[in-house]
This record gives structure tokens, C-alpha cells and sequence, in this order.
């Protein structure tokens, strides 16, 4: 009676350990397709973010024209000539508002080209974390997981079986290497 608990206590084990193997794998097959959907989602805000710091920076190109068609026109309605030489002042301050327009403009284009970067390191980070999810699901195998438990066991199972002499002949003889009666 032993025995056939010892075999049953063997099978359950084995039977229990394919099971935690098929859910380690089906777990580790779950979180690669999210990892993979959020790298499809950070690349989709990456692109976005391009589109929208484009957007950004022709509205910014738009007002600092506006800016400056605004400015010479104040500048010409006071007299002043706004086609002038270089050393005039009215000219000087047309030159320096271009320049802080453009340098305007560059800080945008920086700052979502800082955004679009961070949101393409997220997407190739969240495809390494698909990629090492499904190497965790290719490495669980329920069958092995399942022998390696029935061999653990038949140590268990080869004592009862040597109790109960179902091995056959005396249970104080043994082979030269002292394993088998």
C-alpha cells in the first residue's frame, strides 16, 4: 500500500510540476505580447510627438514672422528707413529679433526631439522585455518539468518498492554496486 501511495505521491509531483511550467509559459507569453504592445505604442508616440513638434515649430516660424512684419511696419510708421545699412539701429533691432526668433524656434525643435527620443528608448527597452519574456516561455517545457519530478521521486519510490520486496529476492542482498537487491 505504501508503494502505490509513493507512486501516486510521484505522479501528483510530476502532474503538479507541468502544470506550474505550462502557466510559467503561458505567463511569460503574456508579458512579451504586452511588452511588444507598448513598444507598438511608444513608437506610435514618437512619431506623434515628431508630428507635433513640426507643427510647433512652422506656428513658432509663422509668428516671428508676423513679429517682424509687425515690427518693421512700427519701425517705418516712425520714420525710420528699415532697408537701411547695417549700422542702423532700426536695422540692428530687425537682425537681433530674427535671432532670438530662430533661436526660439530651435529650442522647440530641441525639446521635442529630446521627447521623441526618450519615447524611442521606451519602445526599444519594452521590445528587450519582449524578447526576454518569450526566452523565459521558450525555456519552460511542462514535460521535462514533469520527468525531472518523476526522477526526483524514484528514489522515493524504489525505498518503498524495496520495503514492500516487490524488487523480488532478499531484501539483504545487493549487486557489487550496492543499488539493486
Amino acid at each position: 500500500m505504501c508503494m502505490i501511495l509513493t507512486i501516486a505521491s510521484a505522479v501528483a509531483s510530476a502532474a503538479g510540476q507541468m502544470q506550474q511550467a505550462s502557466a510559467a509559459r503561458a505567463q511569460a507569453n503574456y508579458q512579451a505580447q504586452v511588452a511588444n504592445n507598448n513598444a507598438i505604442i511608444a513608437r506610435q508616440n514618437a512619431e506623434r510627438l515628431q508630428q507635433y513638434g513640426d507643427i510647433a515649430a512652422d506656428e513658432q516660424a509663422e509668428r516671428l514672422k508676423a513679429t517682424r512684419g509687425a515690427a518693421r511696419a512700427r519701425l517705418a510708421a516712425n520714420g525710420l528707413l528699415v532697408d537701411d545699412t547695417l549700422g542702423v539701429t532700426a536695422t540692428g533691432l530687425q537682425i537681433d529679433l530674427a535671432g532670438e526668433g530662430e533661436y526660439d524656434i530651435l529650442k522647440l525643435r530641441d525639446r521635442y526631439a529630446q521627447q521623441v527620443r526618450a519615447a524611442e528608448v521606451q519602445g526599444v527597452n519594452f521590445q528587450a522585455e519582449a524578447g526576454l519574456q518569450s526566452l523565459k516561455a521558450s525555456q519552460q517545457s511542462p514535460g521535462m518539468a514533469a520527468v525531472g519530478s518523476l526522477l526526483s521521486s524514484s528514489g522515493k519510490v524504489y525505498g518503498a518498492g524495496k520495503k514492500a520486496n516487490w524488487w523480488g529476492g532478499n531484501t539483504s542482498s545487493s549487486n557489487a554496486y550496492g543499488v539493486w537487491p
